[in-house]
């Protein structure tokens, strides 16, 4: 094989890789909306209105200024789903009115620190919770 064929074939590759990372690029926000949907639906209290909840979720979304929040939001939502069976009214409602930053944390904290889950509301920070292990 000639240099020249080869040099054909990695761009072939390169052109393949670069449809492929475009398009994981294109259909990860709406495939992470779609998770996020339905982890809301199957871990939401007993009762809840799904097409509220839906509407819920994307009026959430909407208020944010731009799409790197957005993802953000749906990320901070699908790591606490994570690490819940069921949700309560209380856990859902702070999931989807939270107008904190979205840095902060989620409505419980795993310490780094002493490798346990401290539950609290999402205003609670690693500091506090690590002070409290300690004690």
């Amino acid at each position: 094989m000639t240099i020249q064929n080869r040099s054909k074939i990695m761009v072939v590759i390169f052109i393949l890789a670069s449809i492929l990372y475009g398009t994981a690029k294109y259909y990860a926000p709406p495939l992470i909306l779609f998770v996020v949907e339905q982890s809301l639906a199957q871990k939401a209290p007993a009762g809840t209105d799904l097409t509220k909840l839906h509407e819920r979720l994307h009026a959430y979304l909407s208020e944010a200024p731009d799409q790197d929040v957005r993802m953000e939001r749906l990320l901070r939502i699908s790591q606490y789903l994570e690490k819940v069976q069921q949700l309560t009214d209380e856990e859902l409602n702070e999931l989807l009115t939270s107008n904190k930053p979205e840095t902060s944390r989620l409505p419980g904290v795993f310490s780094l620190y002493t490798g346990t889950f401290c539950p609290g509301k999402m205003s609670e920070r690693i500091d506090t919770c690590y002070r409290e292990t300690q004690a």
